[in-house]
């Protein structure tokens, strides 16, 4: 090799060294190997819980994974197939990161599942006819709120019993997309620092629980 063709050689080196690391991108089977791991949990806690796999973007918000309940049992819905959402959420995650990150996203849905089979049902749009009273429209946000932080803390105290390795990144990773996404129903970034200010408590095998306690702390 002459000494101009290493020069070349080593400036490109140079030059992908500088370069930001690829964007992670989850393949479909990703996302549904991460939701049946969440189905496999629920179930083995009790929960009435199915997976269903679509395609595209039909889900409220376009999100790529969400739960609905009906009758007593809650169906698990993957939906990241041509879904741009998909897309965008999974470049915002570190790729060491991102497998997990998908699990804790559907176990963030089998919190929604819990509180929604032990009496706390909930609908996140509020009906047109009262939708113009201020008053009414507050306590909605509260109550949507509510659920969106439980479920956050589900997948906290999940994180802090089967992975207390990965706990402080994660929990930054989880930041990171609610302020991305921030919206006054879904503004859970005060129960996320202090979680993340505790550290990895373990639930003791009831991370329910534990995201039930953590819920009210700021309530």
């Amino acid at each position: 090799m002459n000494k101009a063709w290493r020069a070349a050689c080593a400036a490109l080196a140079l030059l992908c060294a500088g370069q930001p690391a690829l964007a992670a991108e989850a393949s479909e089977q990703q996302w549904i190997a991460a939701a049946r791991h969440a189905v496999a949990f629920g179930k083995a806690h009790g929960l009435d819980i199915v997976l269903e796999v679509e395609r595209g973007n039909g889900l409220s918000g376009h999100t790529p994974i969400g739960v609905w309940n009906e009758d007593g049992r809650c169906t698990l819905v993957v939906s990241a197939r041509d879904n741009p959402t998909a897309r965008r959420l999974e470049a915002m995650i570190d790729p060491a990161l991102l497998d997990l990150f998908l699990q804790g996203a559907a176990m963030h849905e089998v919190g929604h599942c819990y509180r929604r089979l032990n009496g706390y049902p909930h609908n996140e749009k509020l009906l047109p006819v009262v939708s113009w009273i201020g008053p009414v429209r507050s306590w909605f946000a509260r109550r949507i709120r509510t659920e969106e932080v439980f479920a956050d803390m589900t997948e906290i105290a999940w994180l802090a019993r089967y992975h207390p390795e990965h706990y402080d990144a994660m929990v930054g990773q989880i930041q990171q997309v609610r302020r991305r996404f921030l919206e006054p129903k879904h503004d859970t970034l005060a129960w996320l620092d202090g979680a993340r200010r505790d550290g990895a408590i373990d639930a003791e095998g009831n991370i329910f629980a534990l995201a039930k306690k953590r819920m009210l702390r700021y309530q």
